[in-house]
């Protein structure tokens, strides 16, 4: 199992107005799934990292429509954005 500790996380935000509400869940839940999806692809790939710090990630902007999507897939399609991210960085 991974040990993942995100210190800051900034989100930009634009044109969900009436949907502020939705972000601090979404948010959450893009974080579980992070964690849950980044150990399955350790796993699949028989992934070893070792102890990693890394002081920076920059995550490909994210297309999501709040008034066409559900919470479940917006946090879907953060997470699996991040985690693409993450294994360009580390290499798995």
């Amino acid at each position: 199992m991974l040990n993942l500790q995100i210190n800051r996380l900034n989100l930009t935000i634009e044109n969900a107005a009436g949907q502020e509400h939705r972000v601090r869940p979404i948010t959450a839940r893009a974080m579980t799934l992070l964690a849950e999806r980044l150990d399955l692809r350790l796993i699949d790939e028989g992934g070893r990292i070792g102890t990693q710090n890394i002081e920076r990630l920059n995550v490909p902007s994210v297309d999501v429509n709040l008034n066409q999507m559900s919470d479940e897939q917006a946090a879907g399609a953060i997470a699996s954005a991040i985690v693409e991210a993450l294994a360009l960085k580390l290499k798995v």
